[in-house]
């Protein structure tokens, strides 16, 4: 891919696919980097903010928030992974992606703010609602002077059977919509009788604008703006876990994005 496709892609959808990111030598560290997430995450019951373990039925996120006893050690989301582990940064960083395809598409390198490991396991993987990366950055981060670009990296086969990304191309260009939902709990606040995990209702998304499934293979990525809406369905396959890490890079904001959403920009319905 050229790129004035990978531009073109970014400016007018919101995301491209990036074929072949991650090769044989850089997946087996990047999968040996997410045994160590598992090992620090052998035995756990319950979640924090790091380290969300799946929840049969009710689904990890809201069982961290209502404060439920989880699968014993079966990750369904772990965050700040760089730090945790540090083979993620350096594998990162290897991959040139800060300063290859971040930079092709920004103008500049990109700035590391964070990191991921997506595990979506077979059977009890909970679906991820309609949401906007930019609506939880956190705080000081100006999303009138920065954007942020996350490259989503596949180390296993995401599959439409699975759970793999699905974005509403364009929906980037609309500025920052309104998330219902709950806010996550802090540090000693009481768990939530119910919890509803932020997302974009159905009734506010763009119309005419058909959800596009990015199924990728193991070493293929796809890289997105944080203002795009995306989602992820639920794997109730039997025995395909979907696994996955994303590096989120600070890029300035791009030209093409609105800050604010306007309902004339995005009317009811679909």
């Amino acid at each position: 891919m050229t790129v004035d496709m990978e531009s073109r892609g970014l400016r007018e959808d919101g995301f491209v696919r990036l074929p072949a990111v991650a090769d044989d030598e850089a997946l087996a560290r990047l999968r040996t980097a997410v045994g160590r997430l598992e090992e620090l995450a052998s035995g756990r019951t319950v979640s924090n903010g790091d380290f969300i373990l799946e929840a049969a039925g009710i689904g990890g996120w809201a069982a961290w928030q209502q404060d439920q006893e989880a699968l014993a050690g079966v990750l369904r989301m772990a965050g700040s992974i760089h730090r945790h582990v540090p083979e993620f940064d350096a594998v990162q960083q290897s991959l040139g992606l800060a300063d290859g395809p971040v930079a092709r598409v920004a103008g500049t390198a990109g700035t590391l703010v964070n990191s991921f490991l997506w595990a979506k396991p077979a059977v009890v993987g909970s679906a991820k609602p309609w949401h906007q990366d930019m609506a939880f950055a956190p705080p000081g981060f100006d999303p009138g002077e920065h954007a942020i670009l996350t490259v989503w990296i596949a180390l296993e086969p995401a599959t439409e059977r699975n759970g793999c990304l699905e974005f509403l191309p364009g929906s980037h260009r609309y500025g920052l919509f309104p998330h219902s939902g709950d806010k996550e709990r802090g540090p000693g606040e009481p768990p939530m009788a119910e919890a509803v995990e932020p997302h974009v209702p159905d009734a506010l998304l763009p119309r005419g604008r058909e959800a596009v499934a990015v199924p990728l293979a193991p070493g293929s990525a796809v890289m997105f703006d944080g203002m795009v809406l995306h989602r992820s369905a639920p794997n109730t396959t039997p025995d395909e876990p979907r696994t996955a890490v994303s590096f989120v890079y600070k890029v300035p904001r791009p030209a093409w994005t609105r800050l604010r959403w306007e309902p004339a920009a995005a009317p009811a319905g679909r």
